[in-house]
């Protein structure tokens, strides 16, 4: 079946080619896709790497404290935590202040992991900026951060310079 020519589009229309957001999300995907083939052999999901990434910078978070920085559900953490825990990857701990509280707290066994996984993270992240230069991976980042920080300030777009419509 043959496709035939897209229309023109009219102002106003969305063109995913010249989309930031859309840019953005294959990007982010194609970098998880990445990652989560080459954490499969370690018996890891992408789920389990998130927190785990936050435990080794800080071990011993509520799972509140956990769920806010991964970005997930308290809910939906729960059940990477129990996935987590049958793995002996952490344990939960009740908190001594607060005993309605869990700490997640990482075990000797994703102690060791560690020297296994940042490795492949990083193998990722290289190949995404594979042909990269320092100076582009720098102003890549910088110019993220820009536009995570514009879109948490909120307001509006200042119209004389917006490049394109939002999608």
């Amino acid at each position: 079946m043959t496709r035939s020519p897209a229309a023109p589009r009219s102002r106003g229309q969305l063109d995913l080619a010249h989309s930031t957001a859309h840019w953005i999300k294959a990007a982010h995907r194609a970098l998880q896709q990445s990652l989560q083939a080459r954490l499969e052999p370690y018996g890891i999901k992408l789920s389990h790497w998130h927190c785990l990434r936050y435990l080794w910078e800080e071990d011993g978070l509520t799972q509140r404290e956990l769920s806010r920085r991964v970005d997930v559900k308290e809910s939906t953490l729960v059940a990477v935590i129990r996935e987590m825990e049958t793995l002996g990857l952490i344990r939960r701990i009740r908190d001594q202040q607060d005993q309605r509280k869990y700490m997640v707290s990482l075990t000797p066994r994703a102690r060791r992991i560690t020297r296994q996984l940042l490795p492949v993270a990083s193998t990722v992240n290289r190949l995404g900026t594979a042909g990269f230069t320092r100076a582009e991976i720098e102003l890549y980042r910088a110019l993220t951060r820009r536009v995570i920080a514009n879109l948490e300030a909120g307001g509006e777009p200042d119209t004389g310079t917006a490049a394109e419509p939002a999608d």
